[in-house]
């Protein structure tokens, strides 16, 4: 039985797949497996998949990430899972030095520190998203709408820690943040989780990609947020984080719509926003955009709304 297995979820994924499976296969710790599961792809990703003699493959049709991903855990053998997305890859050492970080520190779950490539500039992650260590249900709370301080490239856990848990939410009614949710209820179990700050993994962003509309994404979080403070066994002090998370999240999304100049759509989200997430938001937006006369109208209804919110 291998020490470890790799799980590689795969759509579409033929332009960046052999390179994601080389770097399992140049790791100089070499006890693993890789379980590789196609996900209803309709490219070459079975051919290169198949070309690799170490891989494991399995397919099944298109369904959500958390399919996937729970399907390789099903199918994996190793006492300790790692993920790896097709689009990213690891450095050589990356198994050997974070087996050996949660030996030393008798861990169940770890991440570490890794590249982050964008536009051919790379840099650390924890330079954009500082990570933080042992208990962080408070940061995963109040944090991840700002910066998500784990790549999923860079986990390490116990198997039976995912089981224990019941592994990914396939229920929740999205297509994103699945990852956010397991890392939320195995928060909530008291694990702590281990970072290692030593960049191990290379974390692309610049292709198309679920992650790349922001208003899309921002409105994924909060269908999130609302699913996971209704199903989640949270503390009534934790619920109150969720709700403060709800509200800046909601703050964000009408941002983003009055960029676009959607001003009659982004009015709905700013009024379930905070009076001081509100306040901050439309104070950047005047400095950033021009006064004309529709726009001076605009605010001026806004400032009506921030009134009544306020004042609700």
């Amino acid at each position: 039985m291998p020490k470890i297995s790799v799980i590689i979820p795969a759509y579409n994924s033929e332009v960046f797949l052999a390179r994601a499976l080389r770097s399992v296969e140049a790791q100089t710790f070499r006890d693993f497996e890789i379980v590789l599961v196609d996900d209803g792809s309709t490219d070459g990703t079975a051919e290169i998949a198949r070309s690799f003699e170490s891989v494991r493959y399995f397919h099944q049709p298109n369904q959500l990430q958390a399919v996937a991903r729970n399907r390789g855990l099903a199918e994996a053998r190793g006492e300790l899972i790692a993920f790896l997305d097709a689009d990213d890859e690891w450095l050589p050492e990356k198994l050997e030095r974070q087996l050996a970080f949660m030996d030393e520190r008798q861990s169940r779950i770890s991440y570490s520190d890794c590249y982050y490539v964008r536009g051919g500039k790379s840099v650390r992650y924890s330079k954009l998203a500082p990570p933080y260590d042992g208990q962080i249900i408070e940061p995963l709370i109040e944090q991840w709408l700002d910066y998500c301080f784990i790549a999923m490239n860079s986990v390490i856990a116990e198997k039976s820690l995912l089981e224990q848990v019941g592994g990914f939410d396939e229920v929740a009614p999205f297509r994103a943040h699945e990852d956010y949710g397991l890392w939320l209820r195995i928060a909530l179990t008291k694990t702590p989780f281990d970072y290692l700050d030593l960049p191990l993994a290379t974390y692309y962003r610049g292709h198309v990609s679920e992650s790349s509309d922001s208003v899309a994404m921002l409105e994924r979080y909060a269908k999130a947020l609302e699913y996971f403070s209704s199903h989640y066994p949270f503390s009534a002090a934790e619920r109150v984080r969720l709700e403060r998370a709800l509200d800046r999240t909601n703050v964000a999304l009408g941002a983003k719509l009055l960029k676009r100049g959607h001003f009659r759509e982004a009015a709905p989200y700013l009024r379930h926003g905070h009076p001081r997430d509100l306040a901050a938001k439309f104070r950047l937006f005047l400095t950033r955009r021009p006064r004309s006369a529709f726009l001076r109208s605009e605010t001026a209804e806004l400032e009506r709304e921030r009134s009544r919110i306020g004042r609700a």
